[in-house]
C-alpha cells in the first residue's frame, strides 16, 4: 500500500519521522546560490573598474586566475600557467581591495551619468504678450545652443549652454507678429541639427513716445493695424486709437485732465484680420509720466526797436521778453522774418538775416509757442520806419550790387573820387559791377546807376530764396482755432450753451419778429439794377439758373477771394499754399451743400438748381472787411454762398415744383445739418493734425477752412431774414431751427478763441438787450398799426 503524505507539499518520510537527516528546502538553497553569485559579480565589477591602459597584462591575468577557480579543464590550467609567468615578469601592480576605488591613472574615468549626444529640442512658448520671452528645452550637456526667431520681425533670439541635467533656457527679445516660429540649433556640434517650436502669436506692449509737455495729444508706436488703449491716471475709461500703416498712433487726453503730471500706459490688441489666430491683447507698457500743459503763454513783449524808431539798415535785431523755453517768431506786417528761442532768463533776440522787408513804415510783432504747443496771442504791434537793406562793403575797387534783394548797396569809390550819397527819386537801372553808391534810385559817381529800389532785385523778379520761398512757413490763418483737447471742459460747454441761448434771445428772435413784419413790405434793392423784366415768352429755358457746376465754381471763387483778402496775403510761397487750402476747403463745403440739397429733393432733384445768393455774398464781404480791419483770428469766413432755386422746365408746374422743393423745410434742414457736420469734421481734423511740413500745414489750413467757413455759412444762413434758410425753418419747424441755431452758435463760440468763448461784458450785454427790445417793440407797434389801418379801410 502506498504511503500518503499527510503533512502537505514537499514533505518526505525521512524528514517527518524516519530519524534520518533533515532535508534543506530547495528554495532556501536557491536563495543562497543567488547571493553567492551576486557577491562574486560585484567583486568582478570592482576589479574590472581599473583602466585597461594602465595594466593590461595584470588585469588579464587576474581575470584568468579568478576564472580558473571555477574550471577543472586542462585547457584552462594551461592558460592560467602562462598568465602567471607573464605576471611575474611584469612590474607588480597592487591588487585593489574590495570596496575601494581604483587608483587615478591620469585620464578621467567614464561617469555613469554620461549621455549620448542628442538633437536639441525646444518647448512650445505659447502666445507671447510681453517684450521678452523665456525659451527652454533639452539638449546635450555642455553644448552651446543658439535660439533664433523669424527674421521678418527682427527678434534677436538668445544663446545659452546646456546644463548637466540636459536642460536649457534663455531670455529672448521679441517683436509683434503672427505665427512666429523659434528655432534652436547646436553650435557645438552642427551635425546634430536643429528643432523648431510650434508657431506662436506675439503682441508686445506699444511704446509711449511723448516725453515732453503736451497740450493734449499723446503719441507712440505700435503694431500697424492694432488698436491701442491708453490708460490715464485719474480717469475710469481708456482712450483708444488705431495704429497707422507707419506704426504710429495718437490719442487725445480727456478734457478733465488738468495742468500737471499724469501717468499713462498703453496696451494694444491685434485682431484676426492681421493674421493672428485670435484677438490677442498685450500686457500694459511701462507707466510713463506726462506733463499736461494747456495754458497758453502770455503774449511776448518787443522792447527793441522802440515805437516810431527808424531802423537805418537791414538785417536788424529785434529783442524782447517772453516765456523761458518757448519758440518765438517775429513778424513784419504778418510776414515771419526770424525765429529764436527764449532764454532761461526770459529774454530773446532775433536777427532778420536772410529776410528783407520793404522800406517804409512797418509793424513789428511777435508770437511765441511753448514746449507743449500752446500758442500765445500776438504781441502789441511796434510801428517802425525801415530803411533799405544794406550789404557789407566790398574790399575791391568796386562794390557788388548783388546784395540783399531790394536793398541798398554800399559802394566804394574809385581813387580820386568821392562817393555821392544823395538819393534819387526813381529806381536805378545799373549793372551789378557799377561803382559808386546805389540805393533807392541813387546815382553813382562814375556814371553808373544804383540797383533796383526797395522791394526789387537786380533782375526785377521777386526773390523766393529766403523765407518768402519757404513752403512750410506758418501763416496766422489757422492759429486762432483752438484744438478740442485745449478747449474742451464742462465749463466751456456751459459757457458756449449760455452764448447760444443769449444769441437766440437777443439776436435771432428779434430778427424773426423784424422779418415777419417786413415780409412783403420791402422791395428788393437790387431790382432797379438788374434791368427791366422780360416776359416769359422772351426768355429761354435756363436763363435764370446757371448749370450746377458753373454756379458752384462762381461761389467757390467768391469764397476764396473774400477769405484771402480778409486774411491778407503776399507774393510768398506760404500764401500760395494757403490759397490752395482755402480753395479745397470751400470746394468741399460747397459740394456738400449741393449734395445735401439734391438728396433732400429726392427723385425730383433735377427740378432744383443753384444760384449765388447776394445776401450771402454781402455777408462774406462784411466778414472780409471786419477781419482785415480788426485783425481777427480766426477770420470771419462764409464758406458757401449758393442757395437752391427752382430750375425752369417745360412748363410752369416744373418751375413751381422746383421752387417748392428748394424752399421746403426738408431742404433747409438738410443744408443746415450738412454745414454743421462739415464744421465739426473740420474742427476734429484740425485738432488731430500736429507738426510741421508742407502737407501737414496744408492739411491744417484745409481743416480750418472747413471749420470756420462752414460755421460762418451756417450762422448767417440761419438768421431769420426774409427768404433765408432760417426764415423757412421758423415758419415750418421752429424747434428744429432753435436746435440748429443753438448748435451752430455754440460751435462758433468755442472755435472763436483758444480759451473759453468770448463773452461780452455786462455793460455790452445790457446795451445789446435794450436795443433788441426796442427793435422788437417798434416792429410790434408798426405791425399793430398796419393791421388797425387795414381794418378801418
Amino acid at each position: 500500500m502506498e504511503t500518503v503524505d499527510r503533512l502537505g507539499d514537499n514533505a518526505q518520510e525521512g524528514t517527518v519521522g524516519g530519524g534520518g537527516p533533515v532535508g534543506r528546502p530547495r528554495s532556501r538553497v536557491g536563495l543562497l546560490a543567488a547571493a553567492l553569485v551576486t557577491v562574486l559579480a560585484t567583486g568582478t565589477v570592482l576589479l574590472g573598474a581599473q583602466p585597461a591602459a594602465a595594466a593590461p597584462a595584470t588585469t588579464s591575468a587576474t581575470a584568468m586566475t579568478t576564472t580558473s577557480t571555477t574550471s577543472t579543464t586542462s585547457t584552462t590550467h594551461t592558460a592560467t600557467q602562462q598568465d602567471d609567468d607573464a605576471a611575474r615578469t611584469a612590474s607588480p601592480t597592487p591588487f585593489p581591495q574590495f570596496g575601494t576605488l581604483p587608483p587615478d591613472t591620469g585620464s578621467p574615468a567614464p561617469s555613469p551619468t554620461d549621455r549620448p549626444a542628442v538633437r536639441p529640442s525646444i518647448a512650445d512658448p505659447g502666445d507671447v504678450t510681453t517684450a521678452t520671452v523665456r525659451l527652454h528645452g533639452a539638449g546635450t550637456p555642455g553644448h552651446r545652443l543658439r535660439v533664433t526667431g523669424p527674421a521678418a520681425t527682427g527678434s534677436s533670439g538668445c544663446t545659452t549652454t546646456v546644463a548637466t541635467d540636459g536642460s536649457w533656457s534663455c531670455i529672448a527679445t521679441v517683436h509683434s507678429g503672427p505665427q512666429q516660429v523659434f528655432t534652436v540649433a547646436d553650435e557645438t556640434d552642427a551635425a546634430l541639427g536643429s528643432s523648431r517650436a510650434p508657431a506662436s502669436d506675439v503682441v508686445v506692449p506699444p511704446a509711449v513716445m511723448t516725453d515732453g509737455p503736451t497740450s493734449g495729444p499723446v503719441s507712440g508706436t505700435g503694431l500697424p493695424g492694432a488698436t491701442v488703449a491708453v490708460s490715464v491716471s485719474g480717469t475710469p475709461t481708456d482712450r483708444t486709437a488705431r495704429v497707422d500703416a507707419g506704426g504710429r498712433w495718437t490719442v487725445a487726453l480727456p478734457g478733465s485732465a488738468r495742468d500737471g503730471r499724469i501717468t499713462v500706459s498703453a496696451a494694444q490688441t491685434a485682431s484676426t484680420a492681421n493674421g493672428f489666430r485670435s484677438d490677442l491683447r498685450s500686457a500694459p507698457s511701462a507707466p510713463r509720466t506726462v506733463v499736461v500743459d494747456r495754458t497758453a503763454p502770455a503774449a511776448p513783449v518787443v522792447t527793441t526797436p522802440e515805437s516810431d524808431e527808424r531802423v537805418r539798415s537791414q538785417p536788424f535785431t529785434v529783442r524782447g521778453t517772453g516765456e523761458p523755453g518757448a519758440v518765438l517768431t517775429v513778424y513784419v506786417d504778418r510776414s515771419p522774418v526770424c525765429r529764436s528761442d527764449v532764454g532761461a532768463d526770459g529774454r530773446w533776440a532775433c536777427t532778420t538775416t536772410g529776410a528783407t522787408a520793404p522800406a517804409g513804415t512797418r509793424v513789428l510783432s511777435a508770437m511765441q509757442q511753448d514746449a507743449a504747443g500752446n500758442s500765445s496771442p500776438s504781441s502789441s504791434g511796434v510801428r517802425v520806419v525801415l530803411s533799405d537793406a544794406t550789404a557789407a562793403p566790398s574790399a575791391g575797387p568796386s562794390a557788388s550790387a548783388s546784395g540783399a534783394p531790394g536793398g541798398q548797396t554800399s559802394s566804394s569809390g574809385t581813387p580820386g573820387t568821392t562817393p555821392d550819397h544823395t538819393s534819387g527819386a526813381t529806381d536805378g537801372t545799373g549793372t551789378p559791377t557799377d561803382t559808386g553808391t546805389s540805393g533807392g534810385g541813387s546815382t553813382g559817381t562814375s556814371g553808373g546807376s544804383g540797383t533796383a529800389g526797395a522791394g526789387g532785385s537786380t533782375s526785377g523778379v521777386s526773390d523766393w530764396s529766403g523765407p518768402a520761398g519757404d513752403w512750410t512757413a506758418d501763416t496766422a490763418y489757422d492759429r486762432g482755432v483752438p484744438t478740442i483737447q485745449a478747449s474742451f471742459s464742462w465749463g466751456t460747454v456751459l459757457l458756449a450753451t449760455g452764448v447760444a441761448a443769449g444769441f437766440l434771445v437777443l439776436v435771432a428772435v428779434p430778427l424773426a419778429v423784424v422779418g415777419a413784419t417786413a415780409r412783403g413790405r420791402l422791395r428788393n434793392p437790387f431790382a432797379a439794377l438788374l434791368g427791366r423784366n422780360r416776359s416769359r415768352t422772351e426768355r429761354r429755358l435756363g436763363d435764370e439758373v446757371l448749370p450746377t457746376w458753373a454756379a458752384a465754381a462762381v461761389g467757390v471763387g467768391i469764397v476764396v477771394v473774400t477769405t484771402l483778402l480778409g486774411v491778407g496775403v503776399a507774393l510768398e510761397a506760404r500764401y500760395v499754399r494757403l490759397a490752395l487750402a482755402v480753395l479745397l476747403g470751400s470746394a468741399v463745403t460747397t459740394g456738400v451743400v449741393v449734395l445735401a440739397t439734391r438728396w433732400a429733393a429726392g427723385k425730383d432733384r433735377a427740378a432744383v438748381g443753384f444760384r449765388v445768393s447776394p445776401w450771402l455774398v454781402l455777408a462774406a464781404v462784411l466778414g472780409c472787411a471786419l477781419t482785415r480791419v480788426t485783425d481777427l483770428s480766426p477770420a470771419l469766413v462764409v464758406g458757401a454762398v449758393l442757395v437752391p432755386v427752382g430750375r425752369p422746365g417745360a412748363d410752369t408746374a416744373a418751375l413751381r415744383l422746383g421752387s417748392s422743393l428748394a424752399r421746403g423745410v426738408r431742404s433747409a434742414t438738410a443744408r443746415s445739418a450738412a454745414l454743421l457736420g462739415v464744421a465739426t469734421v473740420g474742427w476734429v481734423l484740425h485738432s488731430l493734425v500736429h507738426g510741421s511740413g508742407f502737407w501737414t500745414t496744408l492739411t491744417a489750413e484745409f481743416a480750418t477752412t472747413l471749420c470756420v467757413g462752414a460755421v460762418g455759412a451756417l450762422v448767417v444762413s440761419l438768421l431769420p431774414l426774409p427768404g433765408s434758410t432760417g426764415a423757412v425753418l421758423v415758419a415750418g419747424a421752429r424747434a428744429r431751427w432753435v436746435g440748429l441755431t443753438a448748435a451752430g452758435v455754440a460751435l462758433a463760440a468755442v472755435t472763436a478763441g483758444a480759451g473759453a468763448p468770448a463773452v461780452p461784458s455786462p455793460t455790452e450785454t445790457a446795451v445789446a438787450s435794450a436795443l433788441c427790445a426796442a427793435a422788437v417793440a417798434c416792429c410790434w407797434v408798426w405791425l399793430r398799426g398796419s393791421r388797425t389801418a387795414a381794418q378801418h379801410r
